[in-house]
């Protein structure tokens, strides 16, 4: 797959093209059936898509909701067998151009053949451009339109939006059953305060990560760590961990089974695989330590 930016496109001469439209937040199962669409042909396979989302742009005050950042979808992509990968930067002056003018931008890029979109897809300024409006375009400006109807998952469309809302409800199983796989945090191990190995027995690692990633909702879950080409199990505490730093600032605090070693500066990714329980305040150290160990014993329950 080549990546290529919006001004290399411009100077590219493509011919015989079929391209998939989205924001693709998340690579989920409903993204998938436009990238199996898209790679059907005619010619070679892209897909278009944005740096950033449009509430980044329009909300600047938002809380993080991304659920890739742009290196993960770049590598997700990667995985997905599209020929070229086009990112184009999103800012308000992209977001102003009007929804007549966008489709014939895309056909004197990328002259393309057939052009792939979901359902829901909108497009231009105030978004009046849809699927229909790209339809009836496309037919003027002389490529196919192929509309994507949704996936549906237990009665609902598949959606960024509904994936989302599942990791700030902590439901991280059905985020996994949206997405295709199961959420994942890649990110440095900073210093954390050493309440873990000092107090509790269970070194840990503090997990900092890109500021615009969704984290899933306080609690502790079980996961799975990638690190140095190999998978570890072990459990995360996402919160304040009130029975041990009271007043103390929110963490992603991660237990890896069978590994002791100091894992600083080092980069490792989390799969959250299960919810195991709500962060609370323990009356003592002992029955935080207690409750940790049950913990880990859920794990392959």
């Amino acid at each position: 797959m080549r990546i290529i930016t919006w001004a290399q496109a411009r100077r590219m001469k493509f011919s015989n093209l079929s391209l998939a439209l989205g924001t693709f937040d998340g690579l989920h199962k409903g993204h998938m059936a436009l990238i199996e669409a898209v790679k059907q042909g005619p010619g070679e396979s892209a897909v278009f898509t944005f740096d950033a989302l449009p509430m980044d742009v329009f909300n600047a005050a938002h809380p993080p909701m991304r659920l890739m950042t742009l290196d993960e979808k770049k590598a997700a992509f990667e995985k997905s067998g599209i020929d070229y990968l086009c990112i184009a930067h999103f800012d308000k002056r992209f977001a102003s151009i009007d929804h007549h003018t966008f489709p014939r931008m895309l056909r004197d890029v990328f002259h393309p053949v057939r052009l792939v979109a979901g359902y829901n897809y909108t497009y231009g300024k105030h978004a009046r451009g849809n699927i229909s409006t790209l339809i009836r375009d496309g037919e003027k400006l002389g490529f196919e339109v192929r509309e994507i109807p949704p996936v549906i998952f237990d009665g609902e469309p598949v959606s960024s939006t509904r994936i989302r809302e599942c990791l700030l409800a902590g439901n991280v199983e059905r985020a996994a059953d949206l997405l295709g796989y199961a959420y994942t945090m890649t990110g440095t191990v900073g210093t954390g305060r050493g309440i873990g190995s000092r107090k509790l027995g269970y070194p840990t690692a503090n997990l900092m990560v890109a500021p615009e990633k969704i984290v899933p909702l306080r609690g502790v879950y079980g996961v799975d760590i990638s690190l140095d080409g190999n998978t570890y199990q072990g459990v995360c505490n996402i919160g304040v961990n009130p029975t041990v730093a009271a007043g103390g600032r929110e963490s992603i605090e991660i237990h890896i089974l069978s590994l002791s070693q100091d894992l600083y500066g080092k980069t490792i990714s989390v799969s959250f695989r299960k919810r195991i329980r709500d962060e609370r305040k323990f009356g003592s150290i002992e029955e935080l330590r207690a409750q940790i160990e049950r913990d880990i014993e859920s794990l392959n329950a």
